[in-house]
């Protein structure tokens, strides 16, 4: 006994001369393998690879440029390393449950001993921190229920998830287990974490040893861990089991065992615990993690390989952070997470590096007042950040970033992570215009969409196609280009389509709905983008706002770093006319649609005379009716005007704008099925050439549908010499604004006011 003491202070110089080794190390039963063995192989081989490579620290501040890691995101309370580099390490700088790991990476001549590295795609090697998770427990009110959440979710993660074992070859993990509280459900949930973190250890790792403080931690270790192969629990018997004594006794007495065992052939004593630690093989590499921290290392025996090329590596799991809460609002946040559920486990996807810290970036530009330097001492940080909840792994919503802040992007199928690119450092920030209803509504919304984006300074993401009106069912939806021309819209404000790279982000990042709209426009709305999820997080920008307002709201979106914010944006700055000309000078029609318009003018009306063009707009729903007026839109006897009438309104606008030649434009509504015969008829009757495409499909139109014809009567309304409007109408909004951005007149409405409009001629010539 003396000898064994002797030795162990010999190589271990930092072992309080109080400690107390029991020798009487209890290994755990085994248990039987599941009988997928061949077909888990074949996915691990597939797996591999797909490994990211191991990236270096390289930089002290995490803002300074480069895209490798930096110094803050080194700490996960874990790391692997090869065996002869741990070997040389001194148990006795850990003074502290960080120094753990800090010992291990800090110090020499630049600051970092070499090489500490992470992986580029996080779910290579990472792990789940539960321990802060834990901290958001309750008070004794409402404990019982967390704490047991959390237990059963555990619980079900080492019965639902797929273990491969396809472990490193010489490997071994140590874990101190200590410290638990003495309330029944705190113990019970230590225990469950403990066989969570144990057998997510023994899928990467080909033997894990549990050091306990004392025996009554080891009884409660063996039991939560029966039926596990190659795991030792074994009782230190430590004189304090507070931090860090446990850590350093464990590293200290692993570092011991591997130097004995190396040391065989020179005959040096091996004792009784090391022969139950070691088992009397050779290990190459050693992993240090905490009880609280479900490992993911699908890449392990790459990372092997990785250290086998350069022994001086420790390689880092990237700290991903768990949460107890799934929709309710996050503790001292105010709002519920945006939870990505994905059907499988983190092994089956991708998070790969985003090069950036947002809320570091956030906090070095002046937002969070009074924050402190980590995200989580202002949990407001959070909603720069999205999460992700696996139905198979642990199913608790992950934060997707480190527990410094650095974010990476979520794919669902495995892929490779290539470097982050610059453009990622410095992240666009994007509007999705969320357009609704009728084509014209579409329209007019695209403008104000367009006013908007350039007045906050975010990029217009543009709808792929415009939907036709729902009454409509001869026409197809339209595809953005054969609408509008892209290349003038470029020209006025930051405008893209979704992409690839803008789908992932839109998956990983930050957004916010700022309208209201129910779930199949919503739905609708931002299929028509390019988008698949809606936004959970919710503020709403108001309808009718003064643009100086808008400009406020999206300042806060920016600031809690809202990459995308989804607007309806219809009637939000209808107000200010003069920011929407400005963008309806470059809301240009596509060469298609004006091509087509300027064959119909020439077909219709050749020569230099001039046309006005008249928007008879007759609906079938009473939504453009107001009691006491008479209007067009209107389909009531009470509230329309006649057909008489609207004929002397037509002839009074031609009239007072010198036309000689009109075309009905839109002519022919619902229930008005004859008005367009009688009043081109009355109108060649008082001298007018009178002609109209919406319901004589003879001029050449007979291969298009309603939706673009209407696109070409409103080219061609926007072309001619005058346009009369239909109050209440957006597509007569859509022309009126074209026309006045590039300085043509428009007339009077056709709607009649309460006086009466007296019958006018053409003057003669």
């Amino acid at each position: 006994a003396k000898n064994r003491q002797r030795a162990i202070h010999k190589c271990c110089p930092s072992a309080p001369q109080g400690w107390k080794f029991n020798v009487a190390s209890v290994p755990v039963a085994a248990y039987q393998e599941p009988p997928m063995w061949a077909a888990l192989w074949l996915v691990a081989a597939a797996a591999g690879q797909q490994c990211s490579p191991v990236v270096k620290v390289e930089r002290r501040n995490p803002l300074d440029p480069g895209t490798g890691y930096a110094w803050p995101d080194i700490y996960a309370g874990t790391w692997l390393q090869p065996a002869k580099r741990f070997m040389k390490f001194e148990p006795r700088k850990i003074g502290n449950i960080e120094g753990a790991v800090h010992a291990h990476v800090y110090g020499g001549v630049n600051g970092l001993q070499p090489t500490p590295a992470l992986t580029r795609d996080f779910f290579d090697f990472s792990v789940e921190h539960f321990s802060y998770l834990t901290k958001m427990a309750p008070g004794k009110q409402g404990q019982d229920t967390f704490l047991g959440n959390i237990t059963s979710r555990l619980d079900g993660y080492t019965h639902r998830h797929t273990f491969s074992h396809q472990y490193l070859e010489r490997s071994i993990g140590i874990v101190p287990f200590g410290g638990v509280p003495s309330s029944k459900h705190w113990q019970a949930l230590s225990s469950q974490m403990l066989r969570a973190v144990v057998m997510s250890m023994t899928d990467a790792l080909s033997r894990v040893i549990v050091a306990t403080c004392d025996e009554a931690h080891a009884m409660r270790a063996r039991e939560a861990l029966q039926g596990l192969e190659r795991v030792v629990v074994h009782n230190l018997n430590l004189e304090k089991c507070q931090l860090p004594y446990l850590p350093r006794a464990t590293q200290a007495t692993l570092k011991r065992c591997l130097i004995q065992r190396a040391r065989r052939e020179r005959h040096v004593y091996r004792n009784e615990i090391c022969e139950s630690w070691l088992q009397g093989e050779d290990y190459a590499y050693v992993m240090y993690n905490d009880a609280d921290l479900v490992l993911h290392a699908r890449c392990i025996r790459s990372l092997g390989k990785a250290m086998d090329e350069d022994p001086t590596l420790i390689i880092l799991p990237h700290k991903l952070q768990t949460f107890a809460k799934d929709d309710d609002p996050l503790p001292e946040l105010g709002v519920a997470p945006s939870v990505r559920d994905l059907t499988h486990d983190v092994d089956s996807a991708s998070c790969c590096d985003s090069g950036t810290y947002p809320a570091l970036k956030h906090l070095d530009q002046g937002s969070f007042d009074g924050c402190q330097n980590f995200w989580y001492n202002c949990p407001r940080m959070l909603a720069l950040y999205d999460f992700a909840r696996f139905s198979e792994g642990t199913y608790t919503p992950l934060l997707l970033g480190n527990e410094h802040g650095r974010k990476c992007l979520l794919s669902e199928a495995r892929e490779a992570c290539d470097v982050p690119h610059r453009r990622l450092t410095v992240q666009r920030q994007y509007l999705v215009p969320l357009l609704a209803f009728g084509p014209n509504n579409q329209f007019e919304g695209l403008l104000e969409a367009l006013t908007v984006a350039k007045l906050v300074g975010r990029t217009l993401l543009l709808p792929r196609y415009f939907d036709p009106h729902y009454r409509d069912t001869r026409s197809q939806k339209k595809k953005f280009g054969d609408v509008f021309d892209e290349r003038t819209l470029r020209e006025f404000t930051s405008v893209e389509f979704v992409d690839e790279d803008v789908i992932k982000l839109w998956k990983t990042s930050p957004k916010i709905l700022a309208s209201p709209l129910n779930k199949e426009r919503l739905s609708k709305a931002l299929h028509n983008v390019g988008f698949d999820q809606a936004p959970r997080k919710k503020a709403f920008v108001r309808s009718h706002s003064r643009a100086a307002d808008v400009a406020q709201a999206f300042k806060g979106f920016s600031a809690a770093g809202a990459v995308f914010v989804a607007l309806a944006p219809l009637f939000v700055v209808d107000g200010e006319q003069d920011l929407l000309r400005e963008a309806a000078r470059y809301r240009v029609r596509s060469e298609r649609v004006r091509t087509l318009a300027a064959t119909l003018r020439g077909a219709l009306f050749p020569g230099d005379e001039k046309v006005l063009c008249a928007h008879v707009r007759r609906e079938a729903e009473t939504l453009g009716c107001v009691p006491g007026r008479r209007y067009v839109v209107c389909p009531t006897p009470q509230g329309t005007v006649p057909t008489a009438t609207l004929l002397d309104n037509i002839v009074d606008r031609a009239a007072t704008h010198g036309a000689s030649r009109i075309y009905l434009a839109h002519a022919g509504g619902a229930g008005f099925e004859d008005e367009p015969s009688t009043l081109l008829a009355s109108l060649e009757e008082r001298g007018f050439d009178a002609r109209t495409a919406s319901t004589d499909m003879s001029v050449g139109f007979e291969s298009l549908d309603p939706f673009d014809v209407s696109l070409v009567e409103q080219e061609l309304c926007s072309m001619v010499e005058s346009f009369a409007p239909s109050a209440r109408s957006t597509w007569s909004q859509t022309v009126v604004l074209d026309r006045s951005a590039r300085g043509r007149r428009n007339a009077k409405p056709l709607d009649v006011g309460p006086a009466p409009v007296k019958q006018r001629r053409l003057p003669s010539h």
